[in-house]
C-alpha cells in the first residue's frame, strides 16, 4: 500500500507522517487527503491462542470465550483474527481483542471521511510477510513485541518497558529473549527483523538490537526506516517499509471501501495509460484518413472506367435478337430449366429443410412436358407437426420452389405430399 499520508493512533495520541513532517494532531481529526491509519487500539489485547479440538468457522466466539474467561476482557469486544491455521483436530489464531465500543467509533470515524482511509492494526504489521522459520520484533514506544511462524505454528509474545531509558527497555529486551528462547529453539532459524514503528532516537534502536544479539540465540538485523523533520528534531519509522509489503486485504474497512482506496491508487497510472492510449488512437487516425482517401481514389479510377462498358452491355441487350438465332436462345433456357429439376440438388435441399422427427420417404419427377414438370415429395412428421412442415415449405420457398399439396399416399398420421415446381427466372 501506498504510505504518503500515515497516522499512527496509540494512547501517546493522533500523529501524522506526511510529506516528510511530522506533527501531532487533534483526535478524530477531518482528513484531507487519503490516508493510511495504523493503531494498537489504545494498547487492546495481542494473542495466539491454540485450540485441540474445533472448527475454524467457531475461532471468533472460540476466541472471545476464551479471553473472558482468562480476564483479558470484562466487556464487548470484537475480535480482529490475522492469522488462523487448521492444526491436527483444532486450529491456531493470531490475533487482537479490541474493545467493541472504540471498534465501532473507529469505524464510524473512518466511513464519514471525504477522502478515504484504511485502517490497519498493529498485528497485521506484525505478521504479514512473516515466513516460517523467521520472525519479527516491533517496538511501539516502551511495548516490545515478538512475533514467529515455526513448523509448530504462530508465537506471540511481548514485554514492556517501565521507562524510556536504555537500561528500562535493556530489561525488556532480556525478558523478551528469554520467552522466546524456547521458540526459536523449535524452529527458527531464518532472520529476525526488527523496527521501531516511531522513535526520536534510532541510535538507541541499534543499542538494543546488539544487547538481543548478545542476549538471544539468533540474531536480529534492523529494518528499513525513513526519517520525518520535526520543531525538535528528525524522528525515523519502519512504517513505510512495512505498509509498501501490505496487499489489498490487510485493511480492517469494508470490502467496498478497500475498493475505492485501490481505485485511487490506480487513477494516476490509468489516466497515463489513458492518454498513451489517446494519443497512439490520434496517430492512427490520420494513417487510415490517409489510407481511406487513397482508396477513395481507386474506387472513383475504376467507376470511370466501368462505366463505358455498363453503357455497352445496356446497348447490347436493347437490340432485337437477330434471324436465325431464336432456336438457339430456346435450347439455353431448355437447357437451365433441365437443370434446375435435377434430383441429386433437390435431395440436398430436402435433407437440410428436414428437422429432427420428419423423414422424406419419397421424391419423383414428374415429366409430363418442359412446362409440366416438377418434384412430388411424400414424407411423415413424427414429432414436429405442423411447425416442422412449416420450416420444410418455408425453406423450400426461399430456395425458389413453389408447393402445392397432394393426397399424401401413406395413411400414417403426419404424412404429406406435395408437388413442387420451379418458380419462373426473370429473363433480361
Amino acid at each position: 500500500m501506498s504510505a504518503e499520508n500515515i497516522i499512527l493512533l496509540t494512547r501517546e495520541g493522533w500523529q501524522q507522517l506526511c510529506g516528510g513532517e511530522f506533527a501531532a494532531v487533534a483526535e478524530w481529526p477531518v482528513l484531507d487527503a487519503p490516508t493510511l491509519v495504523v493503531t494498537d487500539f489504545e494498547e487492546a489485547p495481542l494473542a495466539s491462542y491454540r485450540f485441540d479440538n474445533g472448527k475454524t468457522a467457531y475461532a471468533v466466539p472460540m476466541i472471545e470465550k476464551r479471553a473472558r474467561s482468562e480476564g483479558v476482557i470484562d466487556g464487548l469486544a470484537h475480535i480482529i483474527s490475522h492469522r488462523l491455521q487448521a492444526v491436527r483436530s483444532g486450529f491456531q489464531t493470531f490475533h487482537t481483542v479490541v474493545p467493541l465500543e472504540f471498534w465501532q467509533r473507529l469505524q464510524q470515524w473512518a466511513t464519514q471521511q471525504r477522502d478515504h482511509c484504511i485502517l490497519i492494526s498493529l498485528g497485521t504489521l506484525l505478521e504479514s510477510g512473516v515466513r516460517p522459520g523467521h520472525a519479527r520484533v516491533l517496538r511501539l514506544g516502551r511495548s516490545l513485541h515478538f512475533y514467529s511462524h515455526s513448523s509448530a505454528g504462530f508465537f506471540y509474545v511481548s514485554a514492556n518497558a517501565i521507562g524510556g531509558t536504555d537500561a528500562d527497555l535493556f530489561a525488556a529486551v532480556r525478558v523478551l529473549a528469554g520467552v522466546a528462547r524456547a521458540e526459536i529453539d523449535r524452529g527458527i532459524a531464518g532472520s529476525i527483523e526488527w523496527g521501531s514503528l516511531l522513535t526520536a532516537d534510532p541510535e538507541q534502536d541499534m543499542r538494543l538490537i546488539g544487547h538481543w544479539n548478545q542476549t538471544a540465540k539468533l540474531a536480529a538485523f534492523a529494518m528499513p526506516a525513513a526519517t520525518w523533520r520535526t520543531a525538535t528534531g528528525p524522528v525515523s519509522s519502519v512504517l513505510p517499509a512495512l505498509l509498501e509489503r501490505l496487499g489489498f486485504r490487510a485493511g480492517l474497512n469494508s470490502p467496498l471501501a478497500r475498493v475505492a482506496w485501490l481505485s485511487e491508487r490506480l487513477v494516476a497510472g490509468v489516466a497515463g495509460g489513458t492518454a498513451a492510449v489517446a494519443l497512439g488512437l490520434f496517430g492512427l487516425s490520420f494513417y487510415v484518413n490517409g489510407e481511406a482517401d487513397q482508396k477513395r481514389l481507386v474506387a472513383a479510377a475504376s467507376l470511370r472506367q466501368i462505366a463505358p462498358m455498363e453503357a455497352r452491355v445496356k446497348a447490347a441487350n436493347a437490340m432485337p435478337t437477330p434471324a436465325g438465332f431464336a432456336p438457339v436462345v430456346e435450347f439455353a433456357h431448355k437447357l437451365g430449366d433441365g437443370l434446375r429439376y435435377d434430383p441429386v440438388p433437390m435431395l440436398g435441399l430436402l435433407r437440410e429443410a428436414s428437422g429432427a422427427g420428419m423423414r422424406i420417404q419419397r421424391l419423383r419427377l414428374e415429366t409430363g412436358g418442359s412446362k409440366d414438370r416438377a418434384f412430388v415429395i411424400d414424407g411423415v412428421s413424427d414429432t414436429n407437426g405442423v411447425a416442422g412442415v412449416a420450416y420444410l415449405l418455408s425453406h423450400l420457398r426461399d430456395a425458389g420452389w413453389s408447393a402445392q399439396a397432394v393426397n399424401p399416399q401413406d395413411a400414417a398420421p403426419g404424412a404429406f405430399s406435395y408437388r413442387l415446381t420451379a418458380n419462373a427466372v426473370a429473363q433480361n
